[in-house]
C-alpha cells in the first residue's frame, strides 16, 4: 500500500469530490483517480461510491477513513520527529490569538519561543474568533486558537477547554451605589426578556445562544450590540443591560465589585477554546515546534487554575 494513495483516498472523502481533491492536491484528476482505484483494488473493495455531483463513502470506505486519518497523522509525525534530529526548527509562525486569551498566553509563547527556538520568527495576529476563523480558511495564518470554530476540512481543529458562560450584570446600582440582588441562576427563556448587550454575528457567543434559543422558539432581547468586551463591561456596569461572558476574563471586576455573574440552570451555555492549524502537507517543523508550544502553555494555565471552571478537554497536551 503506497502512502500517496492513502492520503488521496482521505482528501477525497473529506471533500466529497475527486475534482476538488485534485485542486487541493494539484494534481490531475486522472492520476487521482488511478491512486483510489489502485487502493481499491489492494482491499478487494469499492471504497468510493461514484455519482454526478462527487463521491461517497462504501461502508468499507468509512471503515478505512476512520483508521487512515489517524495513521496518516501517525506517519506525518514520524516524519517530523525523524527530520527533527537533523533539522533545527527555523522560519516565519503565524499565529492568532482571541483577546481575551492573548494578553495572558502571548508573552509566555513569546519568551518560550526567543529561548528553545531562536531561529523562528513569531508573527501575532488578535482577534475575535470568527475573524480568526476566516484567517485560518484564507490561509493567512499557520496555528490558531479561538471559541466555538465551524470544523472545516480545511484544517485540523483539537478542543482544549470547555468553560460555562454567565449573565453578566452590574454587582451594585449605578444610581446609589447600593448592592443589587440578583437570581441564583437564569433559564435559558430568561433571554427573551433580559436586556442583552452582544456582539454581532458571527461571533462565537452570538450564534450560540441565537442557535439554542431558537431551537426552543425563544427570541432573545438584545438592546444593543458591541463587539468590544471592554466596552460592553462599561455599559453593563452602568446598569444599561447584561450580557453574556466567560467568568474568567470579569474575575477582577468580580472581585472588586463592579459585575456579578449569574450562572446558567443549562450546561449548553459554554463555549470551547480550540487550537487549529491548517491541513498542509508542507507544514514545517517550525508550525509543529510552536503549535506543541501552545498547547503546552495553555495546558499549564489551566493546571495552575487560570480557567478555574473549566474543563479540560484534550487527551495529551499535558504530557
Amino acid at each position: 500500500m503506497i502512502f500517496e494513495d492513502l492520503n488521496a483516498f482521505i482528501v477525497v472523502a473529506q471533500l466529497r469530490s475527486f475534482s476538488a481533491a485534485a485542486a487541493r492536491l494539484r494534481v490531475a484528476q486522472s492520476s487521482l483517480s488511478k491512486r483510489v482505484q489502485r487502493l481499491e483494488h489492494h482491499f478487494g473493495v469499492p471504497l468510493l461510491k461514484r455519482h454526478a455531483r462527487g463521491a461517497i463513502l462504501t461502508e468499507s470506505g468509512a471503515v478505512l477513513l476512520a483508521r487512515a486519518q489517524r495513521l496518516v497523522e501517525e506517519l506525518k509525525d514520524v516524519e517530523r520527529d525523524v527530520r527533527g534530529v537533523l533539522q533545527q526548527a527555523a522560519g516565519n509562525v503565524r499565529i492568532a490569538l482571541p483577546p481575551a486569551t492573548s494578553p495572558v498566553l502571548a508573552p509566555l509563547i513569546f519568551e518560550q519561543c526567543r529561548l528553545r527556538y531562536p531561529l523562528i520568527k513569531l508573527q501575532l495576529r488578535e482577534s475575535t474568533s470568527d475573524t480568526i476563523h476566516d484567517w485560518l480558511s484564507g490561509g493567512e495564518i499557520d496555528i490558531a486558537l479561538l471559541y466555538n470554530p465551524e470544523y472545516s476540512a480545511d484544517f485540523e481543529v483539537q478542543p482544549l477547554i470547555v468553560e460555562p458562560l454567565f449573565v453578566i450584570v452590574p454587582a451594585r446600582d449605578p444610581i446609589n451605589g447600593m448592592p443589587l440582588v440578583h437570581p441564583e441562576s437564569h433559564a435559558l427563556r430568561d433571554l427573551a426578556t433580559l436586556p442583552l448587550i452582544l456582539p454581532r454575528r458571527p461571533h462565537s457567543i452570538r450564534v450560540l445562544v441565537e442557535r439554542l434559543c431558537a431551537a426552543d422558539g425563544i427570541h432573545p432581547n438584545i438592546l444593543f450590540e458591541s463587539d468590544s468586551i471592554r466596552s460592553t463591561k462599561g455599559i453593563v456596569e452602568k446598569g444599561l443591560g447584561c450580557t453574556i461572558f466567560s467568568r474568567t476574563w470579569l474575575e477582577n471586576d468580580i472581585r472588586a465589585g463592579r459585575l456579578c455573574a449569574i450562572p446558567f440552570s443549562t450546561a449548553l451555555l459554554n463555549w470551547k477554546l480550540c487550537i487549529a492549524h491548517a491541513r498542509r502537507q508542507d507544514a514545517s517543523l517550525a508550525i509543529a515546534s510552536v503549535k506543541m508550544l501552545v498547547e503546552e502553555h495553555v495546558a499549564a494555565l489551566f493546571a495552575n487554575g487560570f480557567w478555574g471552571l473549566g474543563t479540560w478537554l484534550a487527551v495529551d497536551a499535558r504530557g
